[in-house]
């Protein structure tokens, strides 16, 4: 309401009317740091407005962001990106989870895209509020993602545009060309958007194109590319010369009233504001059906879905989650574990050491069970991709173990090493204290291609499968296709 506008605009100005006045008159004096000027007072303004937001059981704060088309849109009120957002608190950390459009759901007595799930809420019940309209999406996301998602936020695709032009760029690590010659205009038709792969400075026109574009490539590469845009974004905005602009902030307040409904009300976004820091870590993943289980180097992380054939759905192109078939189309026991693993354990996504997967496996041992030892290594390297532990490679031990053991160079990984733990039987943790590999080359006369071979081969834990393995796996059964 206008009460609860008014008030988030007052607070967020004396916060940093406030903040201008320390950095005037004391970091300039270098007395005190930023950080801590902007940490300070906002706990001091927060005091009397702050209303602490719901958590779940794990206490993370649980958020689905829709990006909607609105009537100037060709494709009135589909949801082009569906991301569920989980952030601890503790960590400052931000899992990102997008589902791809072309998801086939089941949500009450129709089958659908997920992306139709928001428009059907608009279209039936144009009287109702935007929060209705949403409830058959939000449902069906707590359903498939097994989270407790309690908030909502629904944005104007031109939200990116317009917060872009008002900080005047974000700087962006563009992967790969992007010539797309069918980009919707504003005039419901085509245009041609190119951008070549690069690190560029892209204004708020280009960052919307960049998010949307795709048509030369898939809806996965398009969710991460819209995911680096929000990182872009938000690091952006935590500057300090931008936290401490009161016309910059004043601009982005109106982006926001316009172009983003939410249930978050005032007093809990004031409550955020308590944790923010510069340079937040986020962790982004987007479902996909990029899978071989070949190879753990030709498979992607988050394969949890795949292509039925067409004839199935009269000739439509569909998607949905491994183990589901078009009579059981909500089969989401993979995608559950998935989600809720790495929004709940998001240490081991901070740690991130690279690991080796070591076959120690007797041979005749893995033979009795009717595979070869490589073949449970590369499996078990497949199946951590997918769950984002940062597999370096598999190969042959050299030396004989007894049990299933980690050994750790430079640091503990004790988080990681206890996730690792919910799928292999590691009984033996070694930790050896080494230099590292920047350290050990720093004198060495090696171009920059050599430097990063030698590093590319570099990792920080070396993880032994032995004879164990097979039977932990056979008395706690998991698909290594799942």
């Amino acid at each position: 309401n206008d009460y609860e506008m008014s008030l988030k605009y007052i607070v967020i100005l004396i916060c940093i009317l406030a903040i201008e006045f320390f950095w005037i008159y004391l970091v300039k004096a270098d007395k005190i740091h930023f950080t801590s000027i902007w940490k300070a007072t906002v706990n001091i303004i927060s005091e009397k407005f702050w209303e602490e937001m719901k958590r779940d059981d794990y206490w993370n704060v649980n958020v689905l962001l829709i990006w909607i088309g609105w009537e100037w849109h060709q494709w009135w009120y589909l949801s082009d990106t569906i991301i569920v957002a989980s952030w601890n608190q503790d960590l400052w950390a931000v899992t990102m989870i997008s589902v791809p459009r072309d998801l086939y759901v089941k949500a009450t007595w129709y089958v659908w895209k997920i992306n139709w799930l928001f428009a059907r809420g608009y279209w039936y019940n144009k009287e109702k509020s935007i929060t209705w309209w949403v409830e058959s999406l939000w449902w069906k996301l707590e359903e498939m993602l097994w989270l407790d998602i309690p908030y909502y936020a629904v944005v104007d695709f031109q939200w990116f545009k317009e917060v872009v032009d008002t900080l005047w760029w974000v700087e962006i690590d563009v992967p790969y060309t992007i010539h797309d010659t069918t980009y919707p205009d504003e005039h419901l038709w085509y245009e041609t958007f190119h951008i070549s792969a690069w690190l560029q400075m892209l204004d708020g026109d280009t960052a919307l194109k960049y998010a949307r574009s795709r048509h030369t490539t898939s809806d996965f590469s398009r969710s991460q590319r819209q995911q680096q845009i929000i990182k872009a974004i938000m690091d952006k905005m935590l500057q300090k010369e931008n936290l401490t602009n009161i016309d910059t902030l004043r601009e982005l307040y109106d982006t926001y009233t316009r172009m983003v409904t939410t249930n978050i009300s005032s007093k809990e976004m004031i409550w955020i504001i308590k944790y923010a820091s510069p340079t937040p870590k986020i962790f982004s993943f987007g479902l996909n059906t990029y899978c071989t289980y070949s190879s753990y180097k030709l498979t992607d992380a988050w394969c949890f879905l795949y292509n039925w054939n067409r004839d199935a759905f009269n000739g439509l192109s569909v998607i949905i989650p491994n183990g589901g078939t078009p009579s059981n189309i909500s089969y989401y026991d993979y995608i559950q574990n998935f989600a809720a693993f790495i929004a709940h354990n998001q240490w081991y996504l901070v740690e991130n050491p690279r690991i080796i997967i070591k076959n120690a496996i007797d041979k005749s041992y893995a033979s009795k069970n009717g595979k070869s030892p490589t073949w449970w290594a590369m499996k078990a390297a497949v199946k951590m991709k997918k769950y984002w532990f940062n597999i370096a490679g598999t190969e042959n031990s050299s030396e004989p173990y007894e049990y299933t053991t980690a050994v750790v160079y430079g640091d503990d990984y004790q988080d990681t090493i206890r996730m690792l733990q919910k799928f292999f039987p590691i009984t033996v943790v070694m930790t050896w204290q080494v230099l590292t590999p920047e350290l050990t080359w720093e004198n060495l006369e090696l171009t920059e291609e050599e430097i990063q071979e030698q590093q590319d081969l570099w990792y920080e834990m070396e993880l032994y499968i032995w004879n164990d393995f097979i039977d932990y796996v056979k008395e706690n059964p998991f698909s290594y296709e799942k």
